[in-house]
């Protein structure tokens, strides 16, 4: 994991949990608040409210949180 903690939940099942709130790409102020693709993406655990930004390839595999976020 990258740019920031990660989750802090326990158990085999804490992925369950995990939203992708930007999906390979941001919105920043050094942007302008413009989407700029990344080979990043950020991710939220909905038990903890930790996010992070990470490359890995689980987050193919994880839901939007929100539908409409990503281009």
């Amino acid at each position: 994991m990258s740019g920031g903690p990660g989750c802090e939940c326990r158990g085999k099942n804490r992925r369950d949990s995990w939203r992708v709130t930007q999906r390979r790409g941001n919105h920043s102020a050094f942007n302008g608040y413009r989407w700029t693709p990344s080979a990043y993406s950020e991710v939220r655990c909905l038990r903890c409210l930790r996010s992070w930004r990470t490359r890995a390839q689980y987050v193919d595999l994880l839901p939007s949180e929100l539908i409409g976020w990503e281009p």
